[in-house]
């Protein structure tokens, strides 16, 4: 068993993100995926240990980038504004999460038809958001994640299963 990982650049709106995948090299063909995303401070080595120790169980782990290539907020003040973007505007938040998902299905080590998501505080939030969109997932898991609704799926019926 040997885990590998790897950057993976993508694009939203002209911002360049990029995440973190993890996979363990002695599974042969594509598998299960769980997207990761980070709290509010951004994707750090918090969420790529997860992703890492996901791969060890045998999925593939892949800690997504909501921020931007390199951005992570070094005080409070500055992962509050970062966070506040997508808290004052969240269908631009639920774009960025269908963003990742896509890149997340087109990695060759990912089933693409068998995704979860898990996210802690305000990562926990975005993976609600996830499921309030129906973004093609099974389930997601929100680790004392911000309840805090976006104001615009009311009516929709989740899809996939939601444990928080």
């Amino acid at each position: 068993m040997t885990i590998r990982t790897r950057t993976v650049e993508y694009t939203h709106q002209d911002v360049v993100l990029e995440g973190y995948l993890a996979w363990d090299d002695a599974h042969s063909g594509p598998r299960p995926c769980v997207i990761i995303s980070h709290a509010f401070r951004g994707r750090e080595a918090f969420e790529c240990q997860r992703a890492e120790d996901l791969a060890a169980l045998g999925y593939v782990g892949f800690a997504l980038d909501l921020y931007g290539k390199g951005v992570l907020a070094e005080t409070t003040e500055e992962a509050s504004a970062l966070m506040s973007g997508f808290m004052e505007d969240r269908p631009l938040l639920q774009s960025r999460l269908l963003a990742a998902v896509d890149v997340a299905r087109e990695q060759p080590e990912v089933d693409a038809e068998n995704l979860a998501a898990m996210g802690y505080c305000f990562g926990g939030l975005c993976v609600l958001d996830m499921a309030r969109i129906n973004a093609p997932l099974a389930g997601v898991v929100s680790f004392h994640g911000l309840l805090v609704g976006p104001g615009n799926t009311a009516g929709t019926r989740i899809s996939p299963r939601v444990l928080a």
